[in-house]
């Protein structure tokens, strides 16, 4: 069976590509995002004096998608990607996606910085890494379920036109200064139409006590409300706030 870079939840992807980039070549369309399944061969090339491991897109040649192997990336400290890359046969790769648990358990992740090329986050792909700085641009268009699960991101800032944030995406549990003082940022564009559970959520004693961030709030989408935000895993207080703020 073909390996599928994403898992049934990111399949039913329907709506038309946001946020296109200058790139004219990237045409991916919406059904070629849920669907597009990524081949079994996985290659190794050098980026940013790196070694990465990456699969092809099987519709799209020319399209890579990071990937992971057993412990590939356990010395990490960060994953700096550009738009392109030269494969070992010469040829010039866009990358596109970064791939289910690519970097999971990597807990020597701190930065995370990925081009405007990428169009989704796969599932698990950042999960139980260490990452406090992260960059993610427009041209993004889903980031998968607990994608970046159980990291300390203090300023989450979710570039527009993405489309989809999974369950649990931005889920953290860590014992943190961070969740102690509730400081930070959230800025959620108005082009998101589905937030997962959790997407937000913290706690502080295991799974045990919900704890919900009182990050400032800079943008939500229409939809979220007081009624809700809290399944999100964001807390009314922000939110009302905000509201109060656009009267």
């Amino acid at each position: 069976m073909k390996t599928k870079l994403f898992l049934t939840s990111l399949m039913m992807a329907t709506l038309p590509l946001y946020g296109q980039t200058s790139n004219d070549d990237i045409t991916l369309t919406s059904r070629e995002i849920g669907m597009a399944s990524i081949s079994k061969d996985i290659n190794s090339a050098i980026i940013n004096g790196r070694t990465y491991y990456y699969s092809v897109v099987e519709s799209k040649p020319d399209y890579a998608v990071i990937v992971g192997k057993k412990k590939v990336y356990k010395d990490f400290t960060e994953v700096v990607l550009p738009e392109t890359f030269t494969s070992s046969d010469g040829k010039t790769l866009t990358v596109v996606g970064i791939g289910d648990k690519a970097f999971e358990k990597c807990k020597s992740i701190k930065k995370v910085d990925l081009p405007k090329t990428v169009r989704v986050i796969g599932e698990e792909a950042f999960c139980n890494t260490d990452v406090d700085d992260l960059s993610l641009k427009e041209g993004l268009i889903i980031i998968g379920s607990r994608a970046f699960f159980n990291n300390d991101i203090k300023n989450i800032h979710i570039p527009d036109g993405v489309q989809e944030i999974g369950v649990e995406a931005f889920y953290c549990y860590k014992s943190t200064i961070f969740q102690r003082n509730n400081s930070g940022t959230l800025y959620i564009p108005k082009s998101v139409y589905r937030i997962g559970d959790h997407a937000f959520a913290m706690c502080r004693n295991g799974y045990g006590a919900w704890f919900n961030s009182k990050r400032k709030i800079i943008c939500l989408p229409d939809h979220v409300n007081l009624d809700n935000c809290k399944k999100m895993g964001i807390s009314r207080e922000p939110v009302e706030d905000y509201l109060k703020n656009l009267r």
